[in-house]
């Protein structure tokens, strides 16, 4: 199961029968969209569509007409109050203004509503993007993390390199990751969402058993608390918010 996968299941499991709507902000292609809208759920999508993740044009050109919208100026292009739930999908570490960013998400939901966040703090280990560990963790603009990407790639790590040479794809990735990420600290992080939401709960061990299906036996070894800090290193936090009645 993989992380679109992941968010349409979990939407299935809280509906319970119940007509829900869930916007996917940030949804890229729409295909968490199409999947909740083929089970039957009253889902819509938002994007700014920016130059680093174009996914414009690999839209469903049926899910086109009002269902997936690209925003404009910050602001989500839907009605406040409207929807009983959001999903962020490795979204959040590429928004400039978090603050902004949570306050248009909370006016879009419902009272009660909840918000699913998935994306890595500045602590993940692995920087998702490209597969280089730690690489995130260089000031940016920083010389020096170029030739410690490359180093790595030569040792065969990294992906996403189009066969582009090591030193080229070194720099041209770090140059996308200085305009297009932002890395925070988990402190700033949850500071940012205790302005706007409460009752946060982590599910990254519920997000671990899901990934790996049956092979899920071998995570209950660890207790929930050593899955969720293994997941957030790993992978990036999972975690659930609800708006205030």
């Amino acid at each position: 199961m993989n992380n679109y996968e992941f968010c349409v299941q979990w939407i299935l499991d809280q509906r319970r029968g119940n007509n829900v709507r869930v916007l996917d902000y940030g949804c890229g292609a729409g295909r968490i969209v199409k999947d909740l809208r083929l089970q039957g759920v009253e889902a819509f999508g938002c994007d700014v569509f920016y130059e680093g993740a174009a996914y414009s044009s690999l839209t469903d050109l049926t899910l086109t007409d009002g269902i997936i919208v690209k925003m404009e100026g910050g602001t989500i292009p839907f009605e406040s109050a409207s929807f009983d739930f959001v999903i962020n999908n490795q979204v959040m570490e590429h928004v400039d203004n978090l603050d902004n960013v949570l306050a248009e998400v909370q006016r879009v939901l419902k009272p009660g509503g909840k918000v699913i966040s998935l994306f890595p703090d500045k602590g993940v280990w692995r920087e998702g993007h490209c597969g280089v560990p730690f690489l995130h963790w260089f000031p940016k603009g920083s010389r020096p993390r170029i030739y410690y990407a490359a180093a790595c790639r030569a040792f065969g790590l990294g992906y996403h390199t189009q066969d582009k040479n090591v030193i080229g794809w070194s720099q041209e990735f770090c140059e996308w990751l200085d305009k297009w990420t932002y890395y925070r600290p988990r402190r700033e992080i949850d500071a940012t969402y205790d302005k706007y939401f409460c009752d946060v709960v982590h599910i990254e061990d519920y997000w671990l058993k899901l990934r790996l299906g049956e092979r899920k036996k071998a995570a209950t070894y660890l207790p929930a608390f050593a899955q969720q800090l293994v997941v957030r290193k790993l992978a990036g936090m999972i975690f659930v918010a609800r708006k205030p009645l």
